[in-house]
């Protein structure tokens, strides 16, 4: 049972997304915390990597009743704003606020299977709030599932372990310097990690983001699959690239190192798909 002191722990939350269904398998209400301490160059959620609220702008719903004379955006404050094209992205929550959010969605996850998936950013970053958070839901009868790198040092695996049903970890770049030099992300420190919560009994699918020019080269995929095979885990999903981030980069005003790539369609992912296959690891593309 949770101490008043767990239930006022707070996080910053971006969204709480309903009716998902590539994110732990049924039908999910997907809960996003705000902060990342990684930078991939691909991040379709650009609105969760800094820990801290952010305006973000519509300019398509902008009437401009406020120009300024150099020609920027109006420093109306988004309260102010009269089309909504400014929004606050974030906002603190306590567990037990977000619990009862997620909460309401229970009737569809026990008709289908699913539940609650915390993401972000990068949740492990507020590793305290996301234990206690699944641990609420998964006492209230609801599925647990949690996105993450795995690659930030863990202060309670047991706990955590004990909270999520299903870890959702993402292999990205095989080779520890490259992926350091790009993401920030050290698979060491993912891959010590892992081998922890899998010794405590916890299930694992790993995810693979293909993205054209970082992670779709057949070195790097047989290495991220040798390294799958080596931990033990035989499931993953296969994730091809998409432009669903390009807009909110635009709106939050951040450069985008993946501007104008093109799409990826779950064809263009089959050779990788088949690979991953002959090695003995099943595989599902977009995730379930």
């Amino acid at each position: 049972m949770c101490s008043e002191a767990d239930s006022a722990i707070t996080a910053i939350v971006t969204n709480v997304q309903r009716f998902s269904l590539h994110d732990g398998g049924g039908i999910r209400t997907v809960a996003f915390l705000k902060g990342c301490p990684f930078r991939c160059p691909w991040c379709c959620n650009p609105e969760n990597l800094s820990f801290l609220p952010e305006v973000s702008m519509n300019e398509r719903l902008c009437i401009r009743c406020s120009p300024r004379p150099d020609g920027r955006l109006c420093e109306r404050s988004p309260e102010e704003c009269p089309t909504g094209a400014k929004t606050i992205l974030g906002r603190e929550r306590t567990v037990d606020d977000l619990v009862d959010e997620v909460g309401r969605d229970r009737v569809f996850f026990e008709e289908s299977g699913g539940g609650v998936t915390l993401s972000g950013g990068e949740a492990l970053a507020r590793e305290a709030f996301a234990t206690e958070f699944l641990a609420r839901c998964k006492a209230a009868g609801m599925g647990t599932a949690l996105e993450t790198t795995l690659a930030l040092p863990l202060t309670d695996a047991g706990a955590l372990v004990e909270a999520t049903d299903v870890f959702l970890v993402d292999f990205k770049i095989a080779d520890r310097e490259r992926s350091r030099a790009l993401t920030g992300i050290d698979p060491d420190v993912r891959d010590a990690n892992l081998r922890t919560i899998l010794d405590l009994g916890a299930k694992v699918i790993g995810r693979m983001p293909i993205i054209p020019g970082y992670t779709d080269g057949r070195e790097n995929v047989a290495a991220c699959a040798a390294r799958l095979i080596e931990l033990g885990i035989r499931r993953v999903d296969v994730l091809p690239f998409h432009q669903l981030g390009e807009g909110k980069y635009d709106a939050l005003g951040h450069a985008y190192a993946c501007r104008g790539m093109r799409q990826l369609s779950e064809e263009d992912v089959v050779p990788i798909v088949d690979m991953l296959e002959r090695g003995g690891i099943s595989t599902v593309v977009s995730g379930e």
